[in-house]
């Protein structure tokens, strides 16, 4: 999770990180474990959903599939309000406390994800990825009852808690991230600086 924490940060890959940035990190990291109250929904479908047919990015990535989950996940309105309050006592902690969270619910459901019983699970594609609605979170959310897990939308479309999110899961299928598909593309700091905001593989093989 460290590197990721880093990319986050802004660091390039192989930088030097000062011993301050290394102690919050650690900081961050067992606090976040602490707070943190992981949740995960998913549901199984074998056809394509309305607010899909209407973006051929999610058709190109469930191509070739058995089939996908939808799912959401969250590790809590804890880490939410630590990180307010961190705002207005300590800025710069706050941003490495962001950062921290922010990986530490994609690690949680990547390894979630691993132990479900399904072959060869592709990468979380999620709204906003490859041009796609930001709205269609709430799409998910509502056909798997995010609300179960304390999933909430504010009027602005805003998830809470913030360190929450939603997706697809791809089940079989060939498909792969790219960065010429991301709405971010133009104005990308990883691609500037030669990186991507993703790790490879991108294929998960269910732990049996």
């Amino acid at each position: 999770m460290r590197v990721e924490i880093l990319k986050y940060l802004g660091y390039q890959q192989n930088a030097t990180v000062d011993a301050q940035t290394e102690s919050l990190i650690d900081r961050a990291l067992l606090e976040v474990e602490k707070l943190s109250e992981f949740k995960y929904v998913h549901a199984f479908y074998d056809y394509p959903q309305d607010f899909m047919l209407k973006h051929q990015a999610y058709m190109d990535y469930l191509k070739g599939s058995d089939g996908y989950l939808l799912c959401a996940t969250t590790i809590g309105i804890a880490v939410d309000r630590r990180l307010k309050r961190l705002q207005m006592e300590d800025m710069a902690y706050a941003v490495v406390f962001d950062a921290t969270a922010g990986v530490y619910v994609e690690h949680l459901a990547d390894e979630y994800e691993k132990k479900l019983p399904y072959n060869s699970l592709g990468f979380r594609f999620c709204p906003g990825y490859a041009g796609t609605p930001l709205e269609d979170n709430e799409k998910i959310a509502a056909l798997v009852k995010a609300n179960k897990i304390g999933i909430s939308f504010l009027d602005s479309g805003l998830m809470l808690p913030m360190k929450s999110m939603t997706g697809i899961v791809r089940i079989g299928g060939e498909s792969r991230k790219s960065c010429k598909d991301c709405v971010a593309f133009s104005a990308c700091a990883y691609r500037k600086r030669g990186e991507t905001c993703y790790s490879q593989p991108q294929l998960l093989t269910p732990n049996l």
